[in-house]
């Protein structure tokens, strides 16, 4: 009699299902019938030769049943039995395996606020078991929000935008092509506004462009104001991925937006143009806003010279600046530097106070277009010394704001010359002291 198998097909193949028992009469009719895997009550498949199963796929030739382009309903345990005494039954096992279905247990699209978390979860089916991961198709998945890869369920912990897309559930278990489905994220969060440039500097006749950043779910309204008054007719505008432009009832100014990027146009600027121009985004979580300066004051300068001074008493300070206006006056500060050393006498050097140039522009600046060159000498510098300087200008409009503090040093090799000239006097001395002692000695004795 043959020995209980069990058989492993994939899904469309074919298998044979033997049951070789032995009959020396003949005369015993033999029975197959099948117990359902996944549980269920017998099915008689055939009795002796004839077939009892309507189903065209299964074959019965003597003591071998046979079952073309199996499904995966086919899986089971078969029954051969012979009615001899004591009774004979032989049983066998199939097994279809098939490619993996994978089905999502959330809503397609899920709108998530941020900070909060959201679970994504899925179910697969699939013989063998298959194995679900997960990915993110714009990408590698969010660093810092989920703890696994692998698995039914994917949870992001305090979502922000670097959460937003879709997300694939993928189950492979090596049969067939991997199944997917597919969850999107959104995730809602208060506006968030930049300025593209905190501080406009330009001039009457000019154009300018002012602009906003803004982002946000649901899409902020954006709107203007200067000087903390509303724009005439300022336009509140939603369609954010959609270009759109606004005049207002000042004709010179025209209010536009392409997806996330909010500009307001002046041309041609007037006088009454400068001041505080402030972009407001508001939704449904918060509202934000960001505050861009339009001044036809000069911008602070910035000094281009080298911190290390080429002369002993003297520095030669160099910067440069922008001003749509010709520069008037400017004012340099200086002091010595507050060293943190200490003197062999034991006192600390201590910072000096500050010294004034103020000096109405003359052939100290070269102009070419808005950009202004300036150099100035500063006179009576001390020696090997350490200083700090800062600047200002001035234009028809006022004073810019101070350049970064710079540090400069006058010439040391001086200094360095004296301190070897003194160490080697003091050196020379002492050789020459027991020299002039000795005849004083020898006269005491």
């Amino acid at each position: 009699m043959a020995r209980p198998q069990t058989f492993t097909v994939e899904v469309g193949q074919s298998v044979i299902i033997p049951c070789d028992v032995d009959n020396p009469t003949g005369r015993n009719k033999l029975i197959i019938k099948k117990q359902p895997a996944g549980g269920g009550s017998e099915k008689l498949l055939s009795v002796g030769s004839e077939k009892v199963t309507p189903d065209p796929r299964i074959d019965i030739k003597g003591s071998r049943l046979t079952i073309s382009h199996t499904r995966p309903r086919d899986a089971g345990t078969f029954l051969c039995h012979f009615d001899l005494e004591p009774p004979v039954q032989l049983r066998h096992t199939l097994d279809v395996q098939f490619a993996p279905t994978v089905q999502a247990l959330v809503p397609p699209e899920q709108h998530v606020p941020k900070g909060n978390s959201v679970t994504l979860e899925c179910k697969a089916h699939g013989n063998p078991e298959p194995i679900i991961r997960w990915s993110h198709q714009e990408g590698p998945l969010p660093s810092g929000y989920h703890t696994s890869q692998q698995g039914p369920r994917l949870t992001l912990e305090k979502v922000d935008r670097r959460a937003e897309g879709t997300y694939l559930c993928t189950a492979d278990n090596g049969i067939g092509e991997p199944a997917s489905a597919a969850m999107a994220i959104t995730v809602e969060y208060p506006p968030e506004v930049v300025a593209e440039k905190k501080i406009v500097t330009t001039g009457e006749g000019d154009e300018v462009d002012l602009v906003c950043i803004v982002h946000g779910r649901p899409p902020p309204d954006v709107v203007w104001t200067r000087d903390g008054r509303p724009l005439p007719d300022t336009l509140m505008d939603t369609q954010l991925h959609q270009p759109r432009t606004h005049t207002a009832h000042d004709a010179h100014m025209t209010q536009n937006h392409v997806a996330h990027r909010h500009t307001l146009s002046i041309k041609p600027v007037t006088e009454k143009d400068f001041g505080a121009y402030v972009c407001i985004a508001e939704n449904t979580h918060g509202r934000k806003n960001a505050v861009i300066q339009m001044t036809g004051l000069p911008k602070p300068p910035e000094i281009t010279s080298s911190p290390n001074g080429g002369e002993s008493t003297s520095y030669t300070l160099t910067l440069q600046t922008e001003s749509y206006y010709p520069l008037t006056e400017f004012i340099i500060k200086y002091r010595k530097t507050h060293t943190g050393a200490w003197h062999k006498n034991h006192t600390m050097v201590m910072a000096g106070s500050w010294e004034k140039v103020s000096k109405i522009v003359e052939s100290e600046v070269t102009r070419q277009g808005s950009s202004y060159s300036l150099k100035y000498r500063l006179e009576n510098l001390e020696v090997a010394t350490d200083y700090m300087a800062v600047v200002r200008v001035r234009n028809k409009y006022g004073w810019s704001a101070e350049s970064e503090r710079f540090s400069f040093f006058t010439k040391r090799a001086m200094a360095v010359l004296q301190s070897t000239s003194a160490s080697g006097c003091e050196e020379t001395a002492a050789a020459l002291l027991p020299l002039l002692l000795l005849p004083l000695i020898a006269a005491v004795m």
